[in-house]
């Protein structure tokens, strides 16, 4: 009996901690593509009409006048940074799980358009100890190390998606949960 609850605990800690392990991994995956997904939406959703202009009231070498020169909002690169900046506020409507269907980890997001994720009864939610904090820091550490290269995505007027963190960050392994395809 002895043997029997010494492998029975011992087991436990060994799943507890794998699991643990896979949703580590897991976030890193999932957190960025869903945190581009959050910043392209907020990005199309920005007023078209809204214009600011950058650049200054400047001579260049030659004597020429540079007048300031009129964009979009959405190319603002101080505007995309402060959004940059929000987004992973986003990670706190996210819960991680596991799909009932085939054991697979993903995240989230438990509503979508106002209502409540019609995917709520298909995941059998995963507890921790963070209240899913750790989403947010996965989030803020994708967003701070590639910043720039998001922005200058955008002011290139290009819409990033999933394939961004595959192709330019390298992050993301190609093979993403279904969740994040259909729900964001």
């Amino acid at each position: 009996m002895k043997h029997g609850l010494c492998l029975c605990r011992s087991l436990c800690f060994y799943i507890k901690h794998n699991v643990r392990t896979s949703i580590s991994l897991l976030d890193e995956r999932t957190v960025c593509s869903a945190s581009i997904k959050e910043l392209t939406l907020a990005v199309k959703s920005t007023d078209k009409s809204q214009t600011v202009k950058i650049g200054g009231h400047r001579l260049d070498p030659q004597g020429n006048y540079n007048a300031p020169k009129t964009i979009p909002l959405s190319q603002s690169e101080i505007y995309l940074s402060e959004l940059i900046d929000s987004i992973c506020n986003k990670m706190e409507d996210y819960a991680r799980g596991i799909w009932k269907s085939n054991g697979t980890l993903t995240i989230l997001k438990m509503v979508v358009d106002g209502k409540m994720n019609p995917h709520m009864d298909d995941i059998d939610f995963v507890q921790d100890e963070d209240l899913n904090k750790s989403l947010k820091y996965y989030c803020e550490s994708v967003m701070e190390e590639y910043e720039e290269d998001i922005i200058k995505h955008y002011q290139n007027g290009e819409n990033l998606d999933e394939k961004y963190c595959t192709e330019n960050s390298n992050i993301c392994l190609p093979h993403k949960p279904d969740i994040l395809k259909n729900e964001l």
